[in-house]
């Protein structure tokens, strides 16, 4: 891999300070395109719901491998102000990040990571990428990237993910989050999680493909503003989710 070049590593101060600034003043140009993918599908009858990481959020999983053909597998997520998963990456799936209410600010790595093996901390920390997500903003996601995202505002938000592919019994991640957390009532919405659940979210990302960060900056060498390193991928987000509709 390349060696990244040693800059001032910035101050967690500063970061927070940034992404503080980052909040959404109006609509996404590309809103409309965007959520008229999402519209393409409709949820699976009775989703199952998790109180997962981070902290406080609400999961519901909407489709499923089970009922997409083991092609992707969505969530709504609701993330509370100041909350968001801290810096991993997956090495089996691509994701999207959709914000149909803006507010987050999501964390994007440039690099990218071999494998399992090779993570930040082992062979160098990474420089993530700040991107402010405007109400209907959509973000892609390469699997091997560092990422994470922060909700910056003093409201819960919805984030919708999208991670391709999800074939049952392989490495789910829908497994995953079931493993690190127990079911709980549709009714219930952003009930906190139970510090195990957090320890478990770590300790049982890799049996799963997953690097998962325990510290900021155990990934992160550097923070800076910019534009997602991989766009949108909006094409590719459409042929998915027709490809998991019944012919």
């Amino acid at each position: 891999m390349n060696t990244m070049v040693e800059e001032e590593v910035a101050a967690p101060e500063a970061m927070v300070m940034a992404s503080s600034a980052l909040v959404e003043s109006d609509i996404a140009d590309d809103a409309e395109a965007n959520a008229a993918a999402f519209a393409l599908v409709g949820d699976d009858p009775e989703p199952l719901v998790v109180n997962g990481e981070p902290k406080g959020a609400s999961i519901r999983f909407i489709r499923t491998g089970s009922s997409t053909n083991g092609r992707y597998l969505m969530a709504k997520v609701e993330i509370p102000p100041g909350s968001g998963p801290p810096l991993h990456a997956h090495t089996l799936t691509d994701e999207w990040f959709y914000a149909p209410e803006g507010g987050i600010v999501m964390l994007m790595g440039t690099r990218r990571y071999k494998d399992l093996d090779n993570t930040p901390d082992v062979v160098g920390r990474d420089t993530i990428r700040m991107i402010p997500m405007k109400k209907g903003s959509l973000v892609f996601g390469l699997r091997n990237h560092v990422h994470g995202f922060l909700n910056v505002t003093d409201k819960t938000v919805v984030v919708q993910l999208v991670w391709t592919p999800d074939t049952p019994g392989e490495e789910s991640l829908l497994e995953y989050f079931k493993s690190i957390a127990k079911p709980i009532l549709p009714s219930l919405k952003g009930a906190l999680n139970n510090p195990i659940v957090q320890l478990k979210a770590v300790s049982e990302a890799r049996a799963f493909g997953m690097m998962f960060s325990n510290d900021f900056w155990q990934y992160a060498e550097k923070v800076e503003e910019g534009i997602a390193p991989f766009g949108k991928n909006l094409p590719g987000l459409i042929k998915l989710l027709k490809s998991g509709e019944p012919a």
